[in-house]
């Protein structure tokens, strides 16, 4: 049986979307560039509309800001050594995931989930 991705959750996807200034700079939609916040999305997907105008590597990098931004939705408050990563790619990884994260109505258990990202800040030192 092929494995098949989960379906994008919209909110968080259109949150990843503006972390990385996608509205801003890709968007075709006029709503999206004004607001620098994306508004619109595909039904059937639930994609935002702005992944179309991406290219391959460009993808590649939403991709995986959005999957480990849904990893630490799920994960940051019940097995947060997951991100315990102290500098480098995966440190600022882990940084923006949680970020984005931290806005999403569906987190495992938020004040778990918040306290686990307070311990986190207070534990590891502050990124150059």
């Amino acid at each position: 049986m092929p494995y098949e991705k989960p379906p994008i959750k919209t909110y968080l996807a259109a949150r990843t979307a503006e972390m990385l200034a996608l509205p801003h700079m890709v968007c075709r939609r006029r709503d999206c560039r004004r607001r620098n916040s994306c508004y619109w999305h595909f039904k059937s997907s639930n994609e935002p509309c702005c992944l179309l105008n991406l290219t391959a590597e460009q993808r590649k990098l939403f991709d995986t800001v959005y999957e480990r931004a849904r990893f630490a939705e799920g994960f940051l408050g019940s097995d947060s050594h997951f991100f315990e990563a102290r500098d480098g790619e995966r440190r600022m990884l882990d940084d923006v995931a949680i970020e984005i994260a931290r806005t999403s109505p569906d987190r495992w258990r938020p004040e778990i989930w918040d306290a686990a990202r307070r311990k986190r800040e207070k534990r590891l030192p502050p990124m150059d």
